[in-house]
């Protein structure tokens, strides 16, 4: 049966196309590939939102009807497992997905009234959240509630014997949105350090992808557009168990084929990416940073 008081009621990847060839005699490496370096934006996981409630069940392994933008109204499930203040072995049926509170009371009022079809007697809807989207499959580390960045976040990752926090985007304030990525200690009790980036309001989604380096070492990408002022890039490398930020860089993708872009690939193609600036069209290295005997390190462009 359901309890309404078990959840909380709060509330481009840049494609490079690089000389692969070239490149891989620049770094020294063979030009076979030996790995695929892991992609893992945030764009690509679910988050954290508001969600109006209609039923839920047993998780029986049938398949999860997913979310249809092009029909909000359209009931939809989420897995239990995946969200950290839901059960576990549940199935929710839904309807919508709201950042703001507001908008998903209208619409649960229109739900309640006008979609009777939607629910039982049993089960009337109401507006909830199942908390941080879960990233990993299973995780070692410990998610602790008692530490103030879980509950609000809107994703957690374990990643490297460390927990990424990721909170969802501020709302707009003096012009500017804030959206901040913490690393948390395996136990879930200490707040490592604390990665953030703002951005214009009318620049609407703020994408953050997280490239690993080496054990602890992370590229952090944050990416934007803003309505005629091309794509903002904001990269930062971090050393988490020495709390030490390694490198920043940030660098705006404008329009034009000789144009310089900003961006992480891996371009020997040996699962570790670098942090490239290219000329546009032609893919053309003009800056290269690798990841070489534990430190960061520019390489020479031809």
């Amino acid at each position: 049966m359901r309890n309404p008081n078990k959840h909380s009621t709060s509330c481009t990847m840049f494609g490079l196309s690089l000389l692969t060839s070239a490149a891989s005699f620049l770094l020294g490496t063979a030009p076979a590939p030996v790995h695929a370096e892991e992609r893992l934006c945030d764009s690509e996981w679910g988050a954290k939102s508001l969600t109006i409630e209609i039923g839920e069940r047993k998780n029986d392994g049938q398949p999860l009807q997913s979310y249809n933008p092009a029909k909000p109204f359209e009931p939809y499930d989420l897995l239990g497992d995946r969200y950290l203040f839901a059960e576990k072995g549940v199935v929710y049926r839904t309807v919508g997905t709201f950042t703001d509170r507001q908008e998903g009371e209208e619409a649960l009022k229109t739900v309640y009234m006008e979609m009777t079809h939607l629910y039982t007697g049993a089960y009337k809807p109401y507006l909830t959240s199942l908390g941080p989207y879960l990233v990993n499959d299973a995780s070692t580390c410990k998610v602790n509630r008692d530490n103030p960045v879980i509950d609000p976040a809107s994703w957690i990752m374990e990643k490297d014997k460390v927990l990424l926090v990721g909170q969802a985007t501020t709302t707009c304030e003096r012009g500017q949105t804030t959206k901040k990525l913490t690393v948390v200690s395996c136990d879930g009790k200490k707040n490592l350090l604390t990665d953030s980036v703002s951005a214009p309001c009318e620049a609407g989604r703020v994408t953050t992808c997280i490239h690993p380096l080496a054990p602890g070492v992370f590229i952090f990408e944050h990416f934007y557009s803003s309505p005629g002022s091309g794509t903002s890039v904001n990269l930062r490398v971090y050393d988490t168990a020495k709390k030490k930020k390694l490198k920043a860089l940030s660098w705006v993708n404008e329009g034009g084929p000789e144009a310089e872009v900003l961006g992480v690939e891996d371009v020997d193609k040996d699962g570790v990416p670098e942090i490239v600036r290219s000329i546009a069209e032609s893919g053309k290295p003009t800056s290269l940073f690798k990841w070489k005997n534990g430190k960061l390190t520019e390489v020479k462009t031809p």
